[in-house]
């Protein structure tokens, strides 16, 4: 059942969930950071360790972010979120996470295949066709490279065309654990069906990193810090959030010392 009036909206609200992270430290301003290998509640996520082809992922992955239980014939919304940070957080970003991978080789030069598995049916129409989907390239443990200005991806986009790139124009220097750098698309897609092939055209030396393809869901601004910030279903436009889904935050970071972040995610049901 859809919720589409504002009594049953009232009538499908649930308990806030709060969330909190540590402070940090991000690799640069205009950057993004990713918030699942940071101490708080919930706990840290381990890196993944599913090989290059990767596998989806699901709201049971230790360090996801609290969402409702699955109910037969209800959905989930998100109704509100709020956020406050206490530097160098310029915005925060609700994502699902749909899939990850393991095993790049980060001193090859050379095309890396990864023949990604398939989606789950997570995309912004619940299929497992990409509507929406992005990729990004996240750090588990800090890197040792220089700045990187020469990182592509070859993906099959949401319409089903094949060979098309993705690039990572600049990827910065000895990038700290929680460093996330997205994708650019080629002109016209909206959406990543699935990965064949990552490209390192510089070694990136030492560390570990992961590509992880994901669908943003909401975006709260928090230009000041230690002011709390908050978007209501009208702002959100009522996102509705697939059964399972794998909730994490990334934050925009307008500097690299990164203050603790707090924030609360209100659901509604029906």
């Amino acid at each position: 059942m859809a919720i589409s009036t504002e009594d049953q909206l009232l009538a499908g609200l649930r308990q806030p969930e709060f969330c909190y992270s540590a402070a940090f430290t991000g690799a640069a301003a205009g950057g993004f950071h990713s918030a699942v290998y940071l101490a708080g509640r919930p706990g840290a996520m381990a890196a993944p360790s599913s090989g290059l082809a990767g596998a989806a992922v699901t709201s049971s992955r230790a360090g996801a972010l609290p969402l409702p239980a699955a109910v037969a014939g209800s959905n989930i919304y998100l109704a509100g979120m709020d956020a406050s940070q206490a530097g160098n957080v310029g915005s925060v970003l609700l994502v699902d996470r749909l899939w990850d991978n393991s095993g790049i080789t980060v001193t090859t030069t050379t095309g890396q295949t990864v023949n990604s598995a398939t989606w789950p049916s997570r995309d912004s129409s619940g299929s497992t066709l990409g509507a929406g989907v992005l990729v990004g390239l996240e750090v588990s443990a800090t890197l040792g490279n220089g700045a990187v200005t020469n990182t592509t991806l070859t993906y099959t986009n949401s319409a089903g065309t094949a060979s098309r790139t993705g690039t990572i124009t600049s990827f910065p220097a000895a990038a700290p654990t929680g460093t996330f750098m997205p994708f650019l698309l080629a002109a016209g897609d909206v959406g990543v069906r699935s990965i064949q092939t990552l490209t390192l055209g510089t070694t990136y030396v030492s560390g570990t990193m992961h590509l992880v393809a994901y669908r943003v869901l909401a975006l709260v601004p928090t230009p000041q810090s230690n002011v709390g910030a908050s978007q209501d279903f009208l702002q959100l436009g009522l996102p509705r959030i697939w059964d399972n889904s794998a909730l994490q935050f990334l934050y925009l970071l307008a500097g690299t010392a990164g203050g603790a972040v707090s924030s609360s995610l209100n659901f509604a049901q029906g």
